[in-house]
């Protein structure tokens, strides 16, 4: 009888062998808090491949969306004034942004896994916030140094 509960256990846990759960991430788009506006919280996610992440949208004026990703990723572009789950299967650096409210600086990065794409994701950031973001340009320093083109949380070359 043992011997049968054994093979009967071991035979339901055999198609899980090998799965890995992807963990979900929650970015929260956020109008107000303190003295600060137009903001993502958090702005900066490091995730391994096959992660997902909802952008949680409680106001009708944000619309959360991808502004560059790396090659063979699919963008994303919630609808105005409503959350979205995006899994992040490609390795790289993703800028997200509110489509309303980047040029107050409402934007964020996401490394997925070990990026290939940071050279490429360096040279957009610098043109995007000077190009998009036009209110808070400082507010992402703390992510992407503009002086050095360094990215927080990445061992730097």
């Amino acid at each position: 009888m043992m011997k049968r509960r054994s093979l009967l256990v071991s035979l339901f846990l055999l198609p899980m062998i090998g799965t890995v759960a992807a963990d979900e991430h929650v970015v929260q788009a956020i109008a107000t808090r303190g003295f600060e506006s137009m903001l993502f919280e958090p702005d900066f996610l490091q995730v391994a491949p096959g992660d997902t992440v909802t952008f949680q949208v409680d106001d009708f004026d944000h619309q959360p969306q991808s502004a560059f990703i790396p090659t063979g990723a699919t963008p994303w572009r919630a609808e105005k004034g409503k959350s979205i789950t995006v899994k992040l299967a490609e390795p790289g650096v993703y800028v997200f942004d509110c489509a309303y409210h980047n040029v107050m600086g409402m934007a964020g990065v996401i490394v997925v896994g070990e990026p290939r794409n940071v050279d490429e994701a360096r040279e957009f950031f610098s043109r995007y916030r000077d190009e998009t973001v036009f209110i808070d340009k400082d507010r992402l320093d703390h992510i992407w140094d503009p002086k050095t083109g360094a990215l927080a949380a990445l061992p730097q070359s």
